[in-house]
């Protein structure tokens, strides 16, 4: 199993690898050569190397799905959200159905936006991301997460939404359960 960080230095060698195929083919070509003859080796070196990367990417798409937070797969891991939260973002701010939350809780956060699309994101007393899903008018989204911590968490908006978007921000206090 490739750990995220692992799938991005795969991605770059692979990189690395596609550049220096492009610059073994150009620097090979010597001369120019009209359209009508590039139907020899250069042609199939060059399907060779884009079929290569693309049955890479797509192997590296597919080994990756595991780690995207469908609602499904968090819902599998933490268990049935115990809560439902109501969000909505409007410029330029959240309003929350509850603001209070107990650690270990599963908890249901249904996003939407009543004007444009904004970025529903939660961080921990450190200042650190810990879970964020877009929000967007006409459509719930919706992210299940579960504290592990007491503390003081922020909302904040990661999507710009105007003149305002630096202070759509609002609290959360999570107590121990």
């Amino acid at each position: 199993m490739l750990a995220p960080h692992m799938v991005l230095i795969v991605l770059i060698a692979l990189g690395i690898v596609w550049t220096a195929g492009w610059a073994m083919v150009v620097t090979h070509s010597g001369r120019a050569v009209p359209l009508e003859e590039l139907e020899g080796s250069e042609t199939r070196v060059r399907l060779w190397l884009l079929g290569g990367l693309a049955a890479v990417a797509i192997v590296l798409f597919i080994l990756t799905l595991r780690w995207l937070p469908y609602e499904a797969d968090r819902t599998n891991e933490i268990g049935s959200p115990a809560l439902s939260v109501a969000v909505t973002g409007a410029q330029w701010t959240w309003t929350l159905s509850q603001s209070r939350f107990q650690t270990g809780v599963p908890i249901d956060f249904a996003v939407t936006s009543r004007d444009v699309n904004h970025d529903f994101a939660i961080y921990d007393p450190e200042g650190r991301l810990v879970a964020q899903v877009q929000a967007m008018p006409g459509y719930t989204n919706h992210l299940v997460y579960e504290f592990h911590e007491p503390g003081s968490y922020t909302i904040r908006c990661l999507e710009y939404c105007g003149l305002g978007h630096h202070t759509m921000t609002a609290p959360l206090t999570v107590v121990r359960k």
